[in-house]
């Protein structure tokens, strides 16, 4: 989920976390040089174009943010670096054309959604898959978007915007219902894409 313009009011701490993002962000893609080989940017394009489709689709949400598949599992558990930077690419893309999440709080929304979204997506995998790597990959899924969703509430209740008693009983609720959907579509993609084009679902690779 973004955070849209006009609800936090914090310029010069949005600011400095705009800054702390994009070095961070700079450090990630420049460890990822590899990633960005001539081989791999049509694959990140066209992650990119995916995901920025995909999210176009929105649920109805009675809170000030807006919800959507994200995919952001499928992703990263195709490749963790380039998760970073295709929803690096994804979240600038739809702050300044797309008008989803503010331009004010787009640092914001780079934390949340190309860094912690897949820190939240890779660990969650990693912590199930020895079990079973369907329900790892469900519970990534699942899990991410819960996850998203409690960050968020924190953050609003830094700003002030909402108490963080509202948003962990109005906003993670409701997460969690498009985590379920969240799932259940990336579950189906991944066991469609396995039979069809494995390459792109490597954590589904027979050993």
């Amino acid at each position: 989920m973004h955070i849209p313009d006009g609800l936090i009011g914090m310029g010069y701490p949005l600011l400095v976390s705009l800054l702390l993002v994009i070095l961070i962000l700079a450090i990630i893609i420049y460890k990822s040089k590899d990633t960005l080989s001539e081989k791999n940017i049509p694959m990140i394009a066209l992650l990119t174009v995916v995901a920025v489709l995909v999210q176009l689709v929105e649920l109805p949400l009675p809170v000030a943010a807006c919800v959507h598949i994200s995919l952001i599992t499928f992703i990263t558990l195709y490749n963790f670096r380039t998760s970073i930077i295709v929803y690096t690419l994804v979240t600038i893309i739809q702050a300044l054309f797309i008008h989803e999440g503010g331009v004010s709080t787009i640092g914001l929304n780079l934390l949340n959604l190309a860094i912690l979204g897949p820190v939240f997506s890779l660990a969650l995998y990693k912590a199930f898959a020895k079990i079973n790597k369907y329900l790892a990959i469900g519970i990534s899924a699942f899990g991410t978007i819960v996850l998203l969703g409690v960050v968020v509430s924190i953050e609003y209740a830094i700003a002030g915007v909402y108490p963080i008693g509202f948003g962990l009983i109005t906003i993670v609720p409701i997460e969690a219902l498009v985590g379920v959907l969240e799932a259940v579509v990336t579950l189906v993609l991944m066991k469609a894409l396995k039979d069809i084009k494995p390459e792109l679902v490597p954590v589904l690779a027979d050993n």
